[in-house]
C-alpha cells in the first residue's frame, strides 16, 4: 500500500468525563448508566438513529432477557426499563416465554432517543470514529470525523461499543480475529422483512425445539441447494424477529463470510448478501404456499455481523467456568442464551447447546494496555464458546450497563477503572436493579 502523510490541526469538539463509542445495544446501555450516575457523558455513532445491530441491522429477535433452559428473566435495570418502555409503546412483547422478545425497531430508536434526552446524555449522530491516540498507557484522545471534518475527542474514561473494537483495535489491545481455531468469521446476514405472509402456514417459527427454524421451508430449500438453484442460506428463521405486525416476518436466512473489519470484505458482503435475499425469497415466493402473496419491504441498512475481533482482557471467561456457575465477586451481569455457533466454513451448518445462568466477571472488560478504556458488548474476553452465547443483544445491553457504572465509579474517584472497590461496584449495580449473580434470576 502506499503512503501519504496527512498532518492538521484540529479542534476539540467533545470533552466530557465518559465518552462511549458506538450506539449500539452495548453502547445505548452504557451511556445511560453513566448519566444517571451523574457524569458529564457523551454518545458517538456513526448512524443518524441509536440501536446498532437492532435498528440499522434489523436484526431480531431481541435474546438474551431469558435463560434458554430454565426460562428465568436474568435482566433488569436499564436494558429491561428500555424493553418495558417499548413494550408499553406497542414496540415489543415480553410475554413470549419462548427466551425471545419479537420488536419494532422504529419505536426502538425512539425510545432510545428519548431517554438519552431524560438522562442527558450528548448524542453526537453522524460521527465516525477515525482513530486512538495514546500518551503512555492512557488513551489522550480519539480522532472522529463528520460533516464538518476531523477532531478530538477527550475523556476521562472511554468505553467501545463499537462491536468490532475498533477502538481498542486502534489502541493497541492484543485480539483474535474470528474463530479460536482460525478456521474463519460466522457469517454475517442481511436481515430483510416481508409482508403478505400468512403467518399461520409457516411451521415451527417460534419453537423453540427446532431452534425456531422453519423447517418445512429448509426442507425445500436444501433440496434447491443441491440442484444449484439458491445459494447456501441459514436456518430459515421467518418469524416476528424486528417486526411484530400482522402479515408480516423478518427473515434470517442470508449468509456472507468475510471479516467485517476490513471494508473491501465488508463491502462484497453487503452486495452479494442484496443479490442472495432476492434469489431466496423469489424461490420461497414460488414453491412455498405461505409466501405467494409475500413481498420485500425493507433490508437492513447494513449487513447483520455475529463476529469479528475477540480481545483479550485482564481476565477471560472460560466456558468451564460457565459450565460450572462459577462465582465471582465482581460479577457484572448474567448470561444464558444457548451457545450458537454458525458455521465458520461456508457451510450451512450450526452447533447450538443450552449452558447453565452464568456470572459475566468485571476483568473480562479490563485490557491492561490502557488504563481509561473499557470493553463493551460482544468484543470483551472471553473464550469463543462463551462468545457464541453472549454475543445477543441483550447480554451486550447487561453488560454495557456494567461498563458504564464502572466508569462512573472510577471519575467520581479519580481512580483507574481496574483500581474501583469491588464492593462499591455491587452496591451500584444493585441500586440499579442489575441481576448479576446466579440466585437472582427470576423465578
Amino acid at each position: 500500500m502506499n503512503i501519504i502523510r496527512y498532518q492538521q490541526d484540529i479542534p476539540i469538539s467533545v470533552e466530557a468525563d465518559i465518552v462511549i463509542i458506538g450506539a449500539g445495544p452495548a453502547g445505548c446501555c452504557a451511556a445511560l448508566a453513566a448519566a444517571e450516575a451523574g457524569c458529564s457523558t457523551v454518545l458517538l455513532e456513526q448512524a443518524g438513529f441509536a440501536g446498532g445491530m437492532a435498528t440499522a441491522g434489523l436484526v431480531g429477535p431481541l435474546l438474551g432477557v431469558y435463560h434458554w433452559d430454565s426460562g428465568k428473566r436474568i435482566v433488569d435495570g436499564i436494558p429491561y426499563r428500555i424493553l418495558q418502555e417499548m413494550e408499553r409503546r406497542g414496540g415489543a412483547d415480553l410475554t413470549n416465554k419462548g427466551m425471545l422478545v419479537p420488536f419494532d425497531p422504529e419505536i426502538m430508536k425512539s425510545v432510545l432517543d428519548r431517554m438519552f434526552r431524560q438522562s442527558g446524555v450528548a448524542v453526537r449522530y453522524h460521527t465516525k470514529f477515525v482513530k486512538a491516540v495514546k500518551q503512555d498507557s492512557r488513551l489522550s484522545y480519539l480522532v472522529v470525523a463528520d460533516s464538518r471534518g476531523l477532531s478530538a475527542v477527550k475523556a476521562k474514561i472511554f468505553i467501545d461499543g463499537t462491536g468490532n473494537g475498533d477502538v481498542a483495535a486502534s489502541a493497541g489491545v492484543p485480539f483474535q480475529n474470528g474463530s479460536s481455531d482460525n478456521s474463519g468469521f460466522q457469517p454475517m446476514t442481511t436481515v430483510f422483512r416481508i409482508g403478505g405472509v400468512e403467518t399461520a402456514g409457516i411451521k415451527d417459527s417460534e419453537n423453540p425445539e427446532t431452534g425456531y427454524v422453519a423447517t418445512e421451508i429448509r426442507k425445500i430449500l436444501l433440496a434447491a441447494e443441491k440442484k444449484g438453484a439458491v445459494p447456501k442460506f441459514g436456518g430459515p428463521w421467518i418469524m416476528r424477529g424486528s417486526t411484530l405486525r400482522e402479515g408480516e416476518a423478518f427473515v434470517n436466512i442470508v449468509r456472507q463470510w468475510g471479516d467485517p473489519s476490513q471494508p473491501e470484505e465488508l463491502s462484497f458482503c453487503e452486495i452479494n448478501g442484496r443479490e442472495d435475499m432476492f434469489t431466496l425469497f423469489n424461490y420461497m415466493k414460488q414453491n412455498i404456499p405461505a409466501l405467494r402473496r409475500s413481498f420485500i419491504i425493507d433490508s437492513g441498512a447494513m449487513v447483520g455481523i455475529r463476529d469479528s475481533r475477540h480481545f483479550k482482557g485482564l481476565g477471560t471467561l472460560t466456558l468451564e467456568q460457565c459450565l460450572s456457575q462459577q462465582d465471582f465477586d465482581d460479577s457484572i451481569a448474567l448470561g444464558g442464551h444457548i451457545v450458537d455457533i454458525h458455521s465458520t466454513s461456508r457451510s450451512n451448518s450450526q452447533m447450538r447447546k443450552t449452558i447453565p445462568l452464568y456470572e459475566i466477571p468485571y476483568l473480562t472488560i479490563l485490557v491492561d494496555e490502557v488504563d481509561n478504556l473499557l470493553l463493551s458488548g460482544r468484543m470483551i474476553s472471553v473464550e469463543y464458546e462463551v462468545f457464541a452465547s453472549i454475543r445477543v443483544m441483550v447480554t451486550c445491553m447487561a453488560i454495557g450497563q456494567g461498563a458504564g457504572t464502572a466508569a462512573a465509579i472510577a471519575v467520581k474517584q479519580s481512580l483507574k477503572p481496574r483500581s474501583i472497590p469491588l464492593p462499591e461496584l455491587s452496591a451500584f449495580l444493585k441500586a440499579g436493579r442489575v441481576i448479576r449473580k446466579c440466585g437472582e434470576a427470576e423465578k
